[in-house]
This record gives C-alpha cells, sequence and structure tokens, in this order.
C-alpha cells in the first residue's frame, strides 16, 4: 500500500510540472501565485517520495544503471533535469505573477521533458529484474504513464479535467502492452479490479458534477500508484522464479 501511495504522488506531483503552468494562463493574474507557489514543494516532495520507493526496491534501480544516477545516460539526465526545473520553479514562484503565458508555456514544456525522461525512468523501475519489452512496447508504455501523470495532475490544476478520459483508456492499453508472463499474472491479481476502478474514475471525471471532480482524479491516481505498484512487484517476483 505504502508503494502504491509513493507512486500515485510521484504520478501527481511530477505530472503538475507541466500541466499546471500550461493551465494558468487561462487564470486571472491576481489568482496565478497560489499555484505558481505550489510547483516547488510539489517537485521536492515528488522527488522524496521515489527515493523512498528506491530505497525500498534498490535491485530494481541497480540493474538499470539508476542508482546511483551517474551510472546510467538515462540517470544522468535525470539529475540535471531536477535542479534545473527546480530552479526553474523557484523563478517561478518568485516572479510568476509578472509571466506572459508564453513564458508559461515555456515552464509547461520544460516539466513536460523532465516528466517524459521520469516516466521512462518508472518504467524501468517497474521492470527491475523481470520480463523485459521491445524497445517500441516499451517507448509507448512510458507514453501512456506520461499521460497518466498528466491526468493525474488535472486533480490538482484549474480547469475542467480534459486528458483524464484519454488517460483511462491508455491505462486500459497498458497492462494489454505489458510483458506477456507479466500481463498473465497480473489477470490472475485481485489488484486487475484495480486497475478496472482506476480506469472507470478516469474515463468518468470530466463529466461529472465540479464539486466531485477533484476526489475523483485523487481516487483514480491513488488506485493507477497502487496498480503501477503491483505491477513492479509481481515483475520482480518473476524474476525471482526464472
Amino acid at each position: 500500500m505504502l508503494d502504491g501511495l509513493l507512486l500515485a504522488w510521484v504520478l501527481l506531483a511530477w505530472g503538475a510540472q507541466a500541466v499546471v503552468p500550461w493551465r494558468l494562463p487561462r487564470v486571472e493574474a491576481g489568482r496565478r501565485r497560489p499555484w505558481a507557489v505550489a510547483l516547488l514543494p510539489l517537485l521536492v516532495t515528488g522527488a522524496i517520495a521515489i527515493l523512498f520507493y528506491v530505497l525500498d526496491h534498490p535491485d530494481a534501480a541497480v540493474v538499470h544503471d539508476l542508482y546511483p544516477l551517474a551510472a546510467s545516460r538515462t540517470g544522468r539526465l535525470l539529475a540535471v533535469l531536477l535542479p534545473a526545473l527546480a530552479l526553474v520553479d523557484l523563478v517561478a514562484t518568485l516572479g510568476g505573477t509578472r509571466f506572459e503565458p508564453v513564458a508559461w508555456r515555456l515552464v509547461a514544456g520544460f516539466g513536460l521533458t523532465f516528466l517524459l525522461v521520469a516516466s521512462w525512468t518508472g518504467e524501468l523501475l517497474r521492470i527491475g529484474e523481470g520480463p523485459e519489452s521491445g524497445l517500441i512496447p516499451l517507448a509507448i508504455l512510458t507514453g501512456l504513464r506520461l499521460l497518466l501523470s498528466l491526468a493525474a495532475a488535472e486533480t490538482l490544476a484549474p480547469g475542467r479535467p480534459v486528458l483524464a478520459p484519454f488517460a483511462g483508456a491508455g491505462l486500459a492499453l497498458y497492462v494489454l502492452l505489458l510483458p506477456g508472463p507479466l500481463a498473465q499474472a497480473l489477470w490472475r491479481q485481485p489488484v486487475i479490479f484495480t486497475l478496472g476502478a482506476a480506469v472507470l474514475l478516469l474515463l468518468a471525471a470530466r463529466w461529472l458534477p465540479a464539486s466531485l471532480r477533484r476526489w475523483t482524479l485523487g481516487a483514480a491516481t491513488l488506485l493507477a500508484g497502487i496498480f503501477l505498484a503491483q505491477a513492479a512487484q509481481l515483475s520482480q517476483g518473476l524474476a525471482v522464479l526464472q
């Protein structure tokens, strides 16, 4: 359960790095500051959450040279992008109320770049020592995880959910693209019902009353995090059986 909570928070906190800045130009200038101030704490707490996850699952990180970060190209890229995005978020915190829309778009683009690398890293951690996908399926799984992060961030972002229905469909596709042994193992586990509930909540969130949308997206994010954590655990378990 703790793993699920950690991964759910990473989805939300790091997805917000792209979604919140993209939405802020549509918000009145005087009401942007709370969202701008929240970006840096979200980034930091997301980093803390993934650190705790990695410390609890060091083998999955070590096998893909993600621990320490300097051991691989992906790790080094993440190590550069994380503090760079923290600096961008700090600038947004200090002067974001004076940002023009194009500046917020640039912040969102930087956040999206970071999120793409983080999503690729998340997939490597999910694989661990377990069955691997081909490069193309892995790239698609990375894209689906990224989409899920963006939808999770709509829990906090201003405006009506836009990406949630697409993320729901993507999450259903996600399980079908996993390596065969892992997908079969997941279909035999109760967590498949967790996946189904997350998909349904994501699909429905956009059309629910405004008072229920954030709660629904938050619940869907938590369930998706639990599913991803269970998928990683089963993947590592399959490695032990090999």
